[in-house]
């Protein structure tokens, strides 16, 4: 009996150091690593994210290089000839900023610019001023650490050798072709097409000559080259020969806008900071202010799933309802708006007014009006060994912009005066115009992207995420903070779990196919027009990297087949 206590207390001794070091040491999953991670949507490009950092380069460095790696990847979505949003956490000052470079309309741009709507989408009067290398150029004088050619050089390399077309970009091609857009244009088809002028297919080699040129000079001459140097003149040729009117005042007189103080809220523990519109950030702000609430924990999920979900999508209903006023603030009075948005007290009045019974018609949410979406998109989020981070989402609007690719330099130019409103007609997404996007000179429009930055303790982050995808880039930058937050989710499941959407306007609750069916009837008989998401394109595709202990735990989002690298 002695003997047999000694024994009894050492296995008792020995299952609680096992499970110490399960829960201590292993990490999650495979993709969690012990200094930082980057999550792109592209493998390769994540790796010359993470080399970067192990260059000793900063976190803005890392991202600058991965985004130029994507545009070559994923040309539909993303690449110098549009612009994005910068969000940046600098570890050495504890300071949260962003930098907005997203595309301006010309100066010789009209509320009534557009007598049809498919010169608002396709050719040369789409594109608005890029504002992508000034971004690049702005974020890498305020945290560059690295030469500003190194981070150029990997890009360089890939374009002239060439890469493997994947599948997100073949479909994305075979689509664009369906519709007549690329075997008629000389340009587009000397890069998309093989010798006997048929598309390329997945796993064919493309290469980027002209575009590799112009890196070229701009790793070496700077972002003032495209700007206002000597690639700037032909830049409006190309675009002025598409049947655009953009102007070397306009290329010369670009500003990224950099904001130091951004949308901040407090959502249970955690601090959790956005861009400020023109980006969705106060939106994303409104709905989880809505749902702190609701004191939603692992439970939610299993006990009453069917409201939890019924309540998640009537913030997005009304926060959806309340991004119709958005817009510019340069051009508009909304700053008390915004402020009012994004507080407890507003969101409280809003979920006094959520019925955990039915859902309602429209007009129960007093919209004003709805606006534009993009989705030629692509996000990026870094965490890096000093514990600065970056979100940065960036976007050339519809698949393939402008479908204008500059025949001198390879680049292909943006299609952004889409996402603004138009009094004439609705956009590509059949969304009713809003006067407060109404196009006008320099203005920049109402996007859907919000990168997010999320702090658990002072100066110490805990998550990096945000979305590409429209619309669903709003709400499903918001499932992806609950599930991992709230719902007690690694960030890899909470990546992948299949996704609900709902954006007032139209009136349908999307689901993602495999989404649980008796919470679909569940919301059904709530009243929610419930549809299954069968579009070719991606749901939504999240990029996000967190830390979770001693581990810092990324997902690229396997929708688009993206994949994390750290160390």
């Amino acid at each position: 009996m002695d003997k047999k206590i000694p024994i009894a207390c050492f296995v008792f001794v020995f299952i609680i150091v096992v499970f110490l070091i399960v829960y201590f040491l292993l990490p999650p999953d495979d993709d969690c690593f012990p200094k930082a991670a980057v999550a792109s949507d592209v493998g390769k490009c994540s790796e010359i994210g993470r080399d970067i950092l192990k260059q000793k380069g900063s976190a803005v460095d890392a991202a600058i290089a991965a985004l130029l790696c994507v545009g070559l990847y994923n040309p539909q979505s993303m690449g110098i000839g549009g612009g994005h949003f910068f969000l940046i956490y600098d570890s050495s000052t504890g300071k949260v900023e962003t930098i907005n470079a997203k595309e301006t309309a010309p100066g010789g741009a009209t509320r009534d610019m557009f007598p049809t709507e498919d010169l608002s989408q396709k050719g040369g009067l789409s594109i608005g001023v890029p504002g992508e290398l000034r971004g690049y150029e702005l974020a890498h004088r305020r945290h560059g650490r690295l030469p500003w050619r190194d981070l150029f050089e990997p890009s360089i390399k890939l374009a002239r050798k060439g890469i493997p077309i994947s599948e997100v970009l073949s479909n994305a091609l075979n689509k664009s072709s369906e519709q007549g857009h690329i075997l008629p244009d000389s340009a587009l088809c000397e890069v998309f097409c093989n010798s006997n002028k048929t598309i390329l297919r997945e796993n064919d080699t493309i290469r980027f000559p002209r575009l590799a040129d112009t890196y070229e000079k701009i790793a070496n001459e700077g972002a003032d080259v495209f700007y206002n140097g000597s690639m700037a003149q032909t830049i409006v040729d190309d675009i002025r020969a598409a049947g655009g009117i953009i102007t070397l005042e306009d290329l010369s007189g670009y500003t990224p806008e950099l904001n130091e103080d951004t949308i901040k809220i407090n959502v249970g523990e955690y601090t959790m900071h956005f861009p400020n519109a023109p980006s969705s950030g106060p939106v994303l702000a409104l709905i989880l202010n809505i749902l702190d609430g609701y004191n939603f924990s692992s439970s939610s999920l299993s006990s009453e799933e069917t409201l939890t979900y019924h309540r998640i999508i009537e913030a997005f209903r009304f926060a959806f309802a309340k991004r119709t006023m958005l817009g510019d603030p340069r051009f508009l009075n909304i700053t008390d708006f915004i402020h009012n948005m994004t507080s407890k007290y507003f969101a409280n009045i809003i979920r006094s007014k959520i019925s955990d019974e039915t859902t309602y018609p429209g007009w129960y949410y007093e919209p004003e009006y709805s606006n534009p979406e993009s989705y030629g998109t692509s996000h990026l989020s870094i965490l890096a060994a000093d514990g600065s981070a970056v979100a940065v989402t960036s976007t050339i609007n519809l698949p393939f912009g402008s479908k204008v690719m500059s025949p001198s330099t390879g680049i292909i130019f943006n299609s952004v005066m889409d996402d603004f409103s138009s009094p004439n007609f609705p956009n590509a997404y059949d969304i009713p115009s809003s006067p407060n996007n109404f196009i006008q000179a320099g203005k920049r429009p109402l996007s859907a992207m919000c990168p997010t930055i999320i702090f658990d303790k002072p100066n110490k982050v805990k998550m990096v995420v945000g979305a590409e995808g429209g619309p669903k880039i709003i709400t499903t930058t918001a499932l992806v903070i609950l599930n991992s937050l709230f719902f007690d989710k690694n960030v890899k499941k909470s990546v992948n779990k299949t996704r609900v959407h709902n954006q007032l306007n139209p009136n349908t609750t999307e689901v993602e196919d495999g989404f649980n069916q008796s919470v679909i009837e569940g919301l059904k008989k709530k009243n929610h027009n419930t549809t299954i998401y069968n579009d070719t394109k991606p749901f939504s595709v999240v990029q996000a990297v967190m830390r979770w202990k001693n581990w810092i735990c990324a997902e690229s989002d396997q929708r688009k087949g993206g994949k994390p690298a750290g160390y």
